[in-house]
């Protein structure tokens, strides 16, 4: 897949000129080895909340748990339901016989979601909803998974924005 450009650009805060900080190539990867159909470039992250004119791209390993105040801004390669099914049969897994409760998670994140290309379908505890190129979703918390029962990828731009834990609880950590 075509790796995304980032340009960075900002503010030289000893001259107060509009300066280019970077421009780079940011490549596909994926975060889990057992589904490599599923493949995320990290377009931006920092842990400097609320963001600043020194706030600046943190090079750190991906993490689905944000820190609290963290963002992470991320465009997703949503696989299809087939192409999961490959990756887990390659990976010796079973394949699940319900697939709204594959991947089943929650974060202490809220999280905004524009599908950028293809369709897919949000499920949230035991609602679904059928989404598609230009909808938006916002998720403060919920449990939830995604499914791809189409013949092609969803491509989706997500901003993560790592909150505290509810009711002042420890932070929990995700798993699938």
């Amino acid at each position: 897949m075509k790796a995304t450009r980032r340009l960075t650009t900002g503010i030289n805060l000893e001259t107060n000129k509009s300066i280019v900080i970077a421009d780079e190539s940011v490549k596909w990867f994926i975060p889990y080895d057992k589904y490599p159909s599923f493949q995320i470039q990290e377009l931006f992250y920092s842990e400097d909340c609320p963001l600043s004119l020194t706030a600046r791209h943190l090079i750190k390993e991906y993490d689905i748990d944000l820190p609290e105040k963290a963002i992470r801004f991320l465009k997703i390669r949503m696989p299809t339901k087939a192409e999961i099914t490959a990756d887990l049969i390659r990976a010796g897994e079973p394949v699940p016989e319900d697939w709204h409760k594959f991947n089943l998670h929650r974060t202490d994140s809220i999280d905004y979601i524009c599908i950028l290309s293809g369709n897919i379908t949000c499920v949230i505890g035991t609602k679904t909803t059928e989404l598609s190129s230009g909808d938006f979703v916002v998720q403060i918390g919920p449990e939830h998974t995604w499914l791809n029962d189409n013949d092609e990828p969803c491509y989706m731009l997500c901003v993560m924005l790592g909150i505290a834990a509810p009711n002042n609880e420890e932070r929990r950590k995700t798993t699938f």
